[in-house]
């Protein structure tokens, strides 16, 4: 690869790197920027760098939260109460009971579920529909617009959640 098609990759990899922390979409702007500094290589090629350079990104993140995401915990502490409705009456069950009480962060445990379940209509649409999203929202003006839209519907809703904090606060 040519001296600039490197620089290329450092600015996509700024890019995504500063876009991943931010509340944006790091995707859309990868679009956008590929859209002005083409990389000069193959399209399988470009698919896999997609996926790659979103992948650190994504990883730096779990790296970085892993205490904050991990539901499980090696210290035994005495459970505050117990996270299940019924005791178990079978010896599997009731083992099972005691190391989710002793062991595990049950909150963070349903959160995981949230999400896996989340995932769910995301799987099934993106699945079925990949093709035809492709075709039809993975360009640049599409692209741009959402962006522009949510950008503002951002600014309108944090305007209007400060109004309601200074407003909360004179009461």
């Amino acid at each position: 690869m040519a001296l600039i098609e490197w620089l290329k990759v450092v600015l996509l990899g700024v890019v995504e790197g500063v876009t991943e922390w931010l509340p944006i979409s790091s995707t859309g702007h990868i679009i956008l920027v590929n859209e002005f500094v083409h990389l000069e290589q193959s399209e399988s090629f470009m698919e896999m760098f997609d996926v790659v350079i979103q992948l650190g990104a994504i990883l730096a993140v779990v790296v970085i939260f892993w205490n904050k995401l991990w539901p499980f915990h090696t210290k035994r502490t005495a459970p505050k109460e117990s996270w299940f409705v019924h005791e178990a009456e079978s010896g599997f069950m009731k083992g099972f009971q005691r190391f989710c009480n002793n062991y595990c962060h049950m909150d963070k445990i349903v959160l995981w579920l949230k999400i896996a379940v989340a995932c769910v209509p995301a799987a099934v649409f993106g699945l079925t529909l990949d093709d035809w999203i492709d075709e039809h929202f993975y360009n640049a003006t599409v692209v741009a617009i959402a962006l522009i839209v949510y950008g503002i519907i951002f600014i309108i809703i944090e305007n209007y959640n400060k109004k309601r904090r200074i407003n909360r606060g004179r009461k």
